[in-house]
């Protein structure tokens, strides 16, 4: 009975954070960008910019508040670049150009959720929101032999993994959606 009421809490704390909005974004004509975060329910938010190969140029945490956050872009050479915003719960990705006097925002503004993962004595809850991609997890053990591996296709998923039947040791849960990968570990006893 605790582990349903406590599935049930996570899973409605989820709900009311996947409800909450993306970032807001602005581009200035001063070839700058101003980010809002404070629409977000978290107390700390990751703000990246890459260069189109991927290349991490700014990367910092600050603290969510209801300021915004602008950025001087005018010693950024012209190309293509990307906004990523994240929480412990999802990222929020925007693509932007630069060019020779102006910060060009794409419209399109895309939101990976990451896996909320519950470890216990015989296993592990996960809680995922998909919107319709591919998920795959896979249980690692300490040799990073696969003892598990499923692939999830639901927009949703409130799953519990029971390990009881494993040895003891560490396990390493890694879930791969949307191009990434986010790993949890725990000691099995």
């Amino acid at each position: 009975m605790k582990t349903q009421i406590l599935i049930l809490i996570v899973s409605a704390l989820t709900l009311s954070v996947f409800a909450s909005g993306n970032p807001t974004m602005m581009a200035e004509k001063s070839k700058s960008l101003v980010v809002e975060t404070s629409l977000w329910k978290s107390d700390k938010v990751n703000i990246q910019i890459k260069e189109a190969s991927g290349v991490t140029i700014l990367d910092e945490t600050v603290k969510n508040t209801k300021n915004l956050r602008k950025y001087n872009l005018k010693n950024l050479p012209e190309g293509n670049y990307t906004l990523e915003i994240s929480n412990d719960l999802k990222i929020t990705t925007q693509e932007f150009s630069i060019n020779s006097s102006n910060v060009i925002l794409s419209k399109e503004i895309k939101t990976v959720y990451k896996p909320v993962i519950i470890w216990n004595n015989n296993g592990f809850d996960v809680n995922l929101m998909t919107l319709g991609n591919t998920a795959f997890i896979n249980i690692q053990d300490r040799d990073n032999n696969i003892v598990f591996a499923e692939k999830l296709e639901t927009p949703a998923v409130h799953k519990r993994y029971d390990i009881s039947s494993l040895a003891s040791g560490e396990y390493t849960v890694t879930v791969a959606m949307n191009g990434r990968s986010f790993v949890s570990s725990n000691t099995k006893k």
